[in-house]
């Protein structure tokens, strides 16, 4: 097998030794983004892409994304060609579309399927959802409107390989692996993104059965200066919680992903505890340990993999850079555990385990 080899499928053609690429996903975007790009000699000819044609990705023949393309380009000159590629897998639909749709009394789940099946964006529902007395867009980006209606039941939405969507909870799993600084990665960042928190949280909403107004509030007693988040609950999922409940997901949601670590990690597998190797998948939990004679800095905890980039240039060669953040950044809920981990049963599930390694 041919390692790290990225390849284009489509209409029984193959195109691969890509030069450059890019393959990003994350959990809170409805659709992968994609960007391939090479150059060779000659003035090049078109590849048969049109807007229509959909095209696998996969990467040493695993399907990575399935995607449609945005803009492709073919700069030329006297002595060479470029195909450079961005694209997006189809979920993209839902996030570029506007669209209008009322329904009552369906659970989450069934809502999500109805929308994706308008848009013919496959979809995997995992495990019972909650029901939603009345969900209604008027003009409006299906994304927006779903990506609401998902968080305030403290769910996922995020793209699969197929190009379609998973709805689904941020997995408790094990752990897949270890990464521990200096063994398995040797470049990383703390994260610190201080304009996700408010010094003030107030939900609003309205009780047409009581004919009364709502109002629910929390603070952040992080931020001592005013700056204030305002909330209308919408339609969508304002029968999913209290004004007070909304609220405080919201600030505990973004307190924790204010916080996050970007590692950078060598190739775009990992090696799990069989010995396989294995992509790199989001909603997968992994064991970060980066010692520090610093105790405020010491990290030793078991985190939630939000974001992932697969990339390859002529600078860094193969290379994934992974976000990762505490599972309550996903839930809501209130942290109550120290910064060096988030996971009791995953640091558990890890004593006395080998590390593993990546490529």
């Amino acid at each position: 097998m041919d390692e790290g080899t990225v390849e284009l499928r489509f209409d029984g053609k193959r195109f691969g030794y890509w030069q450059n690429v890019e393959i990003k996903e994350s959990v809170d975007d409805l659709c992968s983004s994609v960007r391939l790009g090479l150059t060779r000699p000659g003035d090049g000819s078109p590849l048969g892409i049109t807007a229509n044609t959909i095209l696998d990705v996969l990467i040493d023949d695993e399907l990575v994304t399935t995607i449609r393309t945005d803009v492709l380009r073919r700069p030329t000159d006297m002595k060479s060609s470029a195909i450079l590629l961005d694209a997006r897998s189809l979920g993209r639909e839902l996030v570029d579309c506007q669209y209008s749709k009322t329904l009552s009394g369906l659970k989450l789940g069934e809502i999500v399927k109805r929308i994706c099946d308008t848009f013919k964006v496959p979809v995997k529902i995992d495990g019972d959802t909650p029901v939603v007395p009345e969900f209604s867009m008027q003009s409006e980006v299906p994304a927006n409107a779903l990506i609401n209606a998902v968080r305030s039941s403290n769910m996922l939405l995020y793209p699969l390989p197929s190009g379609g969507l998973i709805l689904t909870e941020p997995t408790d799993d094990e752990p897949v692996t270890t990464l521990e600084l200096g063994k398995h990665f040797f470049k990383y960042q703390p994260i610190d993104e201080f304009r996700l928190r408010f010094s003030d949280y107030v939900v609003k909403s309205f009780d047409y059965n009581s004919d009364k107004a709502l109002q629910g509030a929390i603070k952040d007693s992080g931020i001592s200066f005013f700056r204030p988040m305002h909330i209308v609950a919408d339609r969508h999922s304002q029968s999913l919680g209290s004004c007070d409940r909304r609220a405080e997901l919201e600030r505990n949601r973004r307190l924790a992903r204010a916080h996050r670590i970007e590692l950078e990690v060598p190739g775009w597998r990992y090696q799990d505890a069989d010995g396989r190797w294995r992509i790199w998948r989001i909603n997968t939990q992994v064991r970060v340990v980066i010692p520090s004679d610093d105790p405020i800095e010491n990290v030793d905890g078991v985190f939630l993999l939000g974001e992932r980039t697969f990339g390859l240039d002529d600078k860094g060669g193969k290379v994934t850079r992974l976000q990762v953040m505490h599972r309550d950044a996903f839930l809501g809920e209130e942290k109550k555990k120290s910064k060096r981990g988030a996971s009791v049963k995953g640091a558990k599930a890890l004593k006395g385990s080998k590390f593993r390694g990546v490529r």
